[in-house]
C-alpha cells in the first residue's frame, strides 16, 4: 500500500550506498525528487501490531547483514586489484560478491515482508471505509468537536477508519482515520463496513500529476455558472438578465464619467480653520481609506474554522446579484478560472462539470495548460549557483575553438536552468558558461546562490530561501541544498513579505479571488499545491502565466506546477493520505521560510 513507502525508499537509499551496480532499480531522479520527498505520515495504531514489529526488527537484520556483506565484497574487489596473487584474489572477490548478492535477495525478502506485514496490520487497525460528503469537513486532534482541527477532508475523498471510538458530542460516532486525526460520521462523512458512495462522487485529486485537476479559464466576460444543467429556456432568461446588468453598469459608469455640476458657494461656518479636513455632510459616512486595500488571495480559515459548507465551499465571492435567478452560482469575467471535473453533453450542448458541481458552457472557456518550468534537484553535476533564464528570445551560444568566436545554437526557453561552471566576457557583455560549454548573457539570468542557515533553523531543519532580488527559490535539508528552481514574487504595491517565516498550513488545492484589487478581479478556483506561511500569503503552483523570474504577483510567491508539487510533498507539515488540508501543530511543525531583498 501507497502508505508504508517510506521504508522502501529507506531500504533503496541503503542498497544504491552500499551495492552500487548490483541494484537492479535506480533511485528516482530529475525534478519528481521522490527520493528526497518521500511523505513520512504520523504512525497509527497499526505500528504496534505485533507481526508489524517482528517484521520490521527481521528487515532491520537482513539490511545490516547486506551492508556487511557489501563492505565485505568492496574490500575483497580492492584486495583483488593490488594483490600479487591475482588469481586467488579474484576468487575471493567473486565469493565475497556471491554472498552480498544473497545478501541483496534476503533484505528484498525480508522488506516484501515487512510491507506485507504492515499492509495486513493496516486492515486490522483500519477495517471501515469511508468517504467525505461535504464539500469540506475536518479533523480533529481528538474525539470532540472541542479539539483543534488539524486538517479536513473534502468531498469525494476515500479513508479507512477504525471502529467507532467514542460517541459524546457526535451522534454518529467518533472514528480515528490513518494520520491521527478523528472524524465524526455524519457530520460531513459516511463510514461503514465496505465501500461507501454517492453519486455523483467527484474526481478526486491527481497527487501524482503536476496539476491536480484540469483547469479552464472564460474567454469572455458574463459568462454564468449554472447550479444544475440548464435548459435552453433557463439559458436565455440568464442572457437577457446579464444583458440588462451590462447596461445598468455602463450607465453608472458614464454618469460617473461625467464632469460635476458647480458647487455652490458653502456658508461660512467659522468653524474649520485654514487647511482643515473636509467633515462628511451630516447623515453620511466618509468614504473608507482605500490606501490599505484588500490585494492579497483568500486564506483558508485558521484551524478550528475550517467550513463544513455543502454546497459553498471555500469560495467567498461577493453574494449572486439579486437581478440573477438562484440557480446562477456566479458570474464570471474574463479570464477567471474552474477546476474541470467531467464533461456533458446535453440537447446539442457541451457543458464543463466544474469540481464544484457547478456547469458552465464549454463554448465559453478555453483549456488551460501550465508552463514547461521545471527546476532541478541538486546533486551530481547540479551543484550552486544554477542559473535559469527569464527573458524570451535569450540566445545559447558556444565557443568555436578555431577563432574564439560565438556559435548562435538557437533560442533557450524560459526556466531553462544551468550548472554554471564559470563567467566569462566578450565584446564587453558579461556571460555565464554551463557544463557543456554552452555561454548565456548574464542579463537575461536569474542565478540561485547559496545562503547560509538562519538562526533557529535546527542543523539537520528543512527550510527554504526565497531571493526577491533574483526571483529564486533554493530548498536545503540543513546546509545542503537540495532544489532549486525560479519564482514570481509580488509586483509593485503587492510585495511579498520579507523575513523567517514557518508554513502554517498545505493545501491540495484551494481558491484565490478577489473582485476588489487595484489591479482588476480575478478568480482562480483550486490554486494548485498551496502552502500559507504568514496570513494571506503562500507558495503555491501557478499554471496561468509562465513569466517566471519576474515579480507579477499579489505578495504570493509563484512556482510552476512541477516545482511546486515537489516542494509540497517534501515540506511539513505532512499532508496524510486522502486529506486535502492540514495544518501545522506541534508535533507537526512547518518548514521554515526565508525571505529576503
Amino acid at each position: 500500500m501507497r502508505w508504508f513507502d517510506w521504508s522502501q525508499s529507506r531500504l533503496r537509499v541503503a542498497l544504491v550506498s552500499a551495492l552500487g551496480s548490483l541494484v537492479l532499480t535506480p533511485l528516482a531522479s530529475g525534478c519528481s525528487g521522490d527520493a528526497h520527498a518521500a511523505i513520512e505520515t504520523e504512525e497509527g495504531p497499526e505500528s504496534r501490531d505485533p507481526e508489524v514489529i517482528a517484521a520490521r526488527r527481521n528487515a532491520a537484520v537482513a539490511e545490516e547483514e547486506l551492508r556487511q556483506a557489501a563492505a565485505t565484497a568492496e574490500r575483497a574487489r580492492s584486495t583483488s586489484a593490488r594483490a600479487e596473487s591475482a588469481q586467488a584474489a579474484r576468487a575471493e572477490a567473486a565469493r565475497a560478491q556471491e554472498a552480498a548478492e544473497r545478501a541483496r535477495l534476503a533484505a528484498q525478502r525480508a522488506e516484501e515482508e515487512r510491507r506485507q506485514a504492515e499492509a495486513r496490520a493496516f486492515e486490522r487497525a483500519y477495517p471501515l471505509e469511508g468517504i467525505t460528503t461535504h464539500f469540506l469537513a475536518r479533523v480533529y486532534s481528538q474525539a470532540s468537536t472541542g479539539s483543534a482541527v488539524i486538517g479536513y477532508m473534502r468531498r469525494g475523498s476515500r479513508f479507512r477508519a477504525t471502529e467507532r471510538q467514542a460517541t459524546r458530542g457526535c451522534a454518529g460516532g467518533w472514528y480515528r482515520v490513518p494520520g491521527g486525526g478523528f472524524v465524526c460520521r455524519g457530520d460531513g462523512y459516511a463510514v461503514g463496513h465496505g465501500p461507501q458512495s454517492f453519486s455523483p462522487v467527484p474526481r478526486e485529486p491527481a497527487l501524482e500529476d503536476a496539476l491536480p485537476y484540469t483547469y479552464a479559464y472564460a474567454v469572455e466576460d458574463d459568462v454564468p455558472q449554472f447550479w444544475g444543467l440548464p435548459d435552453a429556456t433557463r439559458e436565455a432568461a440568464v442572457r437577457t438578465v446579464l444583458t440588462e446588468l451590462r447596461q445598468r453598469e455602463s450607465a453608472r459608469e458614464a454618469r460617473a464619467r461625467a464632469p460635476a455640476a458647480p458647487a455652490r458657494e458653502a456658508a461660512p461656518s467659522g468653524a474649520a480653520g485654514e487647511g482643515a479636513a473636509e467633515a462628511a455632510p451630516e447623515g453620511t459616512e466618509a468614504a473608507p481609506d482605500e490606501a490599505g486595500g484588500e490585494h492579497a488571495v483568500e486564506a483558508p480559515p485558521p484551524p478550528g474554522q475550517v467550513e463544513s459548507a455543502e454546497d459553498e465551499g471555500d469560495v467567498q465571492l461577493e453574494e449572486t446579484p439579486a437581478e440573477l435567478p438562484d440557480y446562477v452560482r456566479m458570474r464570471m469575467q474574463k479570464g477567471f478560472y474552474v477546476s474541470l471535473d467531467s464533461e456533458e453533453r446535453v440537447e446539442g450542448r457541451t457543458w464543463y462539470r466544474t469540481v464544484r458541481g457547478a456547469y458552465v458552457r464549454a463554448s465559453q472557456m478555453r483549456q488551460s495548460e501550465p508552463a514547461p518550468v521545471r527546476g532541478v534537484v541538486v546533486g551530481g553535476r547540479w551543484s550552486l549557483p544554477i542559473a535559469f533564464v527569464y527573458r524570451h528570445g535569450t540566445r545559447r551560444l558556444l565557443r568555436r575553438s578555431s577563432d574564439g568566436s560565438l556559435l548562435d545554437r538557437g533560442v533557450a526557453e524560459i526556466g531553462t536552468p544551468i550548472a554554471v561552471t564559470e563567467r566569462t566576457r566578450w565584446r564587453r557583455n558579461d556571460y555565464a558558461v554551463g557544463h557543456d560549454g554552452s555561454m548565456f548573457r548574464t542579463s537575461s539570468l536569474r542565478n540561485a546562490e547559496r545562503r547560509d542557515r538562519p538562526e533557529g533553523v535546527p542543523v539537520d531543519g528543512r527550510w527554504i530561501h526565497v531571493d526577491l532580488s533574483e526571483q529564486t527559490l533554493v530548498a536545503y535539508e540543513g546546509d545542503r541544498p537540495v532544489f532549486a528552481t525560479i519564482v514570481s514574487t509580488g509586483a509593485a504595491g503587492f510585495e511579498t513579505p520579507r523575513g523567517l517565516f514557518r508554513i502554517q498550513s498545505k493545501h491540495v488545492s484551494t481558491t484565490m479571488d478577489s473582485l476588489a484589487a487595484s489591479d482588476g478581479q480575478y478568480s482562480i478556483e483550486d490554486v494548485p499545491w498551496t502552502m500559507y506561511f504568514e496570513g494571506n500569503y503562500a507558495l503555491h503552483g501557478a499554471f496561468w502565466h509562465s513569466n517566471f523570474g519576474r515579480v507579477r504577483s499579489h505578495g504570493c510567491v509563484n512556482l510552476a506546477p512541477t516545482d511546486a508539487r515537489w516542494l509540497f510533498r517534501w515540506s511539513t507539515p505532512t499532508l496524510p493520505e486522502s486529506w486535502h488540508g492540514a495544518f501545522a501543530t506541534r508535533s507537526s511543525p512547518g518548514t521554515h521560510v526565508l525571505i529576503t531583498e
